[in-house]
């Protein structure tokens, strides 16, 4: 129990450290280090409690009231996955972010990947919800960062709806507990405490769940404060926002559904997942602001990892593994490729201080590697072969097609998400990189060069785009223990 707090605490003292850090030396680039080392230290802590067996088997008396936590498969596979973004997160910030109170972020940064860590790990209902509160409350801060009036407002509707949602999920989990006893995941899973909720209870619970947790995971209609708070925040952040915070919104929603034995949920998940595909490219096609062109692409994102997750839960004995292993490796390529968009995006306002794309037409022209790398990321998110997203949608589709009756037809509303995709990242990549020299704006002819550190971030996510399409093993060595590990709880 000890040994699998460390991770999560390594990463709260880290943010005093870098706190204190910049107070003292006010360097950026060595504020930037100690929140790296940070995040290094967190991920050898992780490689060092899978070597053991920490805290397993079904715990019994006062163990099954307090919080627990186990290091299972989806614990490392959510671990690398937000650990990795950050730690490119945190490099990018250096040469992005003003020295202006760089403490506070690096801090509230490192707190809201311990926060996905621990949801990672939580191994009861009451501990996951106070490691999703964790990450929620240093997001707040995060997307209210800049002293303006647009990030103010995004974060006070983004602490609102979130709220609510929160508040709406605790009730479901009050009522688990009121029921049966206890909240943690183990004893739950099994059959006498699951046969203790009538089915009218567990609907009720599912439901309340959905609601609550779909809020943080852009489920539409639910979806409402994502656009504002992810174009409004800072480009790093958004990366964050986009890439691993809705999606550990969706992994504390499988979590929580996992104890609620006797309900066929599958088909409802699915439905949410195709109204959430064609809100999120629909609405996506009509911006003119390129960080809201990729908020309301992260919607149509998590519908593509809802459908996968869907039908796991649908038909867990037929496609569960399966299922889950496309949600799963989506949002291991979705973290890596709309992080690198939102990063491009940021690279594209230091230089010419817009994302409206009448004013960054060229832009690619002046910053190639930052061009050439939007142009692989919205390729990539598209689902255009040999890239990651294609990966991931082809075996999203592939364990679609195991679904009885429907399974022809939700694969063919993926394929056709994914062309409507184009109708705006091909506009996108034409106004970036294949503008004229007429269509530039002044301050764009005048763009000379970036930072290393944001030029760096950027050309590492691009590589790992190309490189998990080549070679999706490489992703799938944590994402299918993880797949494995959710298939066979889902049919106990």
């Amino acid at each position: 129990m000890i040994d699998l707090v460390l991770p999560i605490g390594v990463l709260l003292a880290g943010s005093l450290v870098v706190y204190i850090v910049a107070r003292a030396s006010h360097n950026k680039a060595l504020t930037g280090f100690v929140t790296i080392l940070a995040l290094a230290v967190c991920g050898y802590v992780i490689e060092l409690l899978q070597t053991g067996d920490p805290m397993m088997g079904i715990p019994s008396g006062a163990e099954a009231l307090f919080a627990t936590f186990k290091l299972t498969p989806l614990g490392v596979f959510m671990a690398w996955a937000s650990l990795g973004l950050s730690a490119i997160v945190a490099l990018f910030s250096v040469g992005y972010m003003s020295e202006h109170n760089i403490g506070k972020y690096y801090a509230l940064l490192l707190m809201m990947t311990a926060g996905m860590v621990g949801i990672g790990i939580a191994n009861d209902l009451f501990n996951l919800f106070v490691m999703f509160e964790l990450m929620s409350l240093a997001s707040f801060a995060l997307v209210a960062f800049e002293d303006e009036w647009e990030p103010v407002e995004a974060g006070m509707k983004y602490v609102l709806l979130s709220a609510m949602g929160s508040m709406i999920a605790l009730l479901g989990i009050i009522l688990v507990f009121a029921y049966t006893g206890t909240l943690n995941f183990e004893l739950l899973n099994t059959a006498a405490i699951a046969g203790k909720m009538r089915p009218d209870l567990l609907l009720g619970c599912a439901a309340l769940m959905i609601g609550g947790f779909g809020v943080k995971a852009a489920i539409v209609p639910m979806h409402t404060w994502l656009p504002d708070a992810h174009s409004a925040a800072p480009s790093g952040i958004s990366a964050m926002l986009s890439g691993m915070v809705i999606s550990a919104g969706l992994i504390t929603l499988i979590k929580a559904l996992t104890v609620l034995h006797g309900l066929e949920l599958g088909l409802v998940l699915v439905l949410l997942a195709v109204v959430t595909m064609f809100a999120g490219n629909m609405l996506a096609i009509w911006q003119t602001d390129l960080k809201r062109m990729l908020a309301y692409s992260s919607i149509a994102n998590i519908g593509y990892i809802l459908v996968g997750i869907g039908v796991a839960f649908a038909v867990p004995e037929i496609a569960g593994f399966e299922g889950f292993r496309g949600g799963l490796y989506h949002i291991l390529n979705h973290a890596i490729m709309k992080g690198g968009a939102f990063l491009c995006a940021g690279a594209i306002i230091t230089a010419v201080g817009s994302r409206d794309f009448k004013e960054i037409a060229g832009i690619g022209r002046k910053l190639p590697v930052v061009g050439v790398a939007f142009v692989v990321f919205a390729l990539a998110l598209a689902g255009a072969p040999p890239l990651n997203g294609f990966i991931s949608k082809l075996f999203i589709c592939l364990a679609a097609m195991k679904l009885p009756v429907w399974g022809f037809t939700i694969t063919v509303i993926v394929v056709l998400n994914s062309l409507l995709s184009l109708f705006y990242y091909v506009p996108a990549m034409n106004k970036i990189l294949l503008a004229r020299g007429e269509e530039m704006t002044e301050k764009v002819k005048a763009t000379s060069g970036l930072p290393a550190s944001i030029t760096l971030a950027i050309f590492i996510l691009a590589l790992l785009t190309l490189g998990l399409g080549i070679a999706p093993q490489y992703g799938l060595d944590i994402v299918d223990p993880a797949a494995h590990y959710l298939a066979v709880l889902l049919k106990q």
